[in-house]
């Protein structure tokens, strides 16, 4: 089934600019699709069109089945934006109760789903604790159960491990995969971290200037974008990088290397990564090079 559907979606802002162009996608119930790009690639744009908070200037997108501007899209998903900020001279539970709130939730079923995220989060122990005395880290793992406070169907993610330490990154996405493996949450995720999109993406969409340049799971981008394969040769004095396309060259390059003198003690297939397919298909930004 159908989660989210874009076709022929446009954004040009005032001025001319146009943030994403001609983008037509779709992403599965209980998927995690990763939305890649460099910065100013038209990732957050894009996620704001699909979430219903920007009109579109061409092209259109629905979310479960319902244009993504209605109301009913708002009540059945939850946004993470990168910049997320809550009532910080508030505590934990008092800032969770005043959005369980917002979302109609009943005084019991709210302080149930607290307790279960706070708990999932590692934060019960924190609970009374003012939210402005607590790291990055923390904080967003707050944000991100105030996002799941009402159930959504859809999580839009953009960039939701940033400023997290390795540890609580690490923590925030199993809960994010935990989620949409246990409960067919769909995951819309935007982001520049390759580590964290191979870790826990089912499908991929890599976006350069607006425009999609490769969309599908790692293995069918790794196919259709990296024809050539490399392979690291050891010898006694040295080590070596070369690319076929077929296994068999492989034993040419070492007895081309052997007749030179070298003796050979090491012969490993280097597997491609996400990153090799990302850098070939939308280069690197300046932001990158630094």
């Amino acid at each position: 089934m159908t989660a989210i559907q874009a076709d022929g979606l446009t954004k040009t802002f005032p001025g001319g600019i146009t943030a994403v162009r001609d983008l037509t996608l779709e992403v599965k119930r209980g998927q995690i699709f990763g939305f890649l790009g460099p910065n100013g690639a038209g990732k957050t744009t894009t996620l704001r069109l699909l979430n219903g908070t920007l009109i579109p200037s061409g092209g259109s997108s629905s979310v479960l089945g319902r244009d993504s501007r209605e109301e009913e899209v708002r009540s059945r998903t939850a946004t993470l934006a990168e910049e997320a900020r809550m009532y910080e001279h508030m505590s934990v539970t008092e800032n969770l109760r005043f959005f369980a709130r917002m979302y109609e939730l009943s005084p019991e079923e709210a302080e149930a789903r607290i307790r279960e995220l706070l708990g999932r989060m590692g934060l019960w122990d924190k609970r009374d604790s003012k939210l402005g005395s607590f790291s990055t880290g923390m904080k967003k793992r707050v944000y991100l159960a105030r996002t799941l406070l009402h159930r959504p169907e859809i999580l839009f993610l953009d960039e939701p491990t940033s400023g997290l330490d390795p540890e609580a990154a690490l923590r925030v996405t199993d809960l994010i995969r935990t989620l949409a493996r246990e409960q067919e949450v769909s995951v819309f995720l935007c982001t520049h971290n390759l580590v964290l999109a191979e870790r826990i993406c089912d499908v991929f969409a890599l976006l350069r200037e607006g425009t999609l340049q490769a969309l599908g799971s790692k293995e069918q981008l790794l196919d259709s974008k990296l024809e050539d394969k490399r392979v690291q040769i050891r010898t006694v004095d040295s080590t070596s990088v070369h690319t076929f396309t077929k296994e068999e060259e492989i034993d040419r390059i070492i007895r081309k290397l052997q007749g030179k003198g070298e003796k050979v003690v090491e012969v490993r297939i280097l597997r491609p990564s996400l990153e090799d397919v990302y850098f070939r298909t939308v280069g690197r930004s300046q932001d990158e090079l630094v």
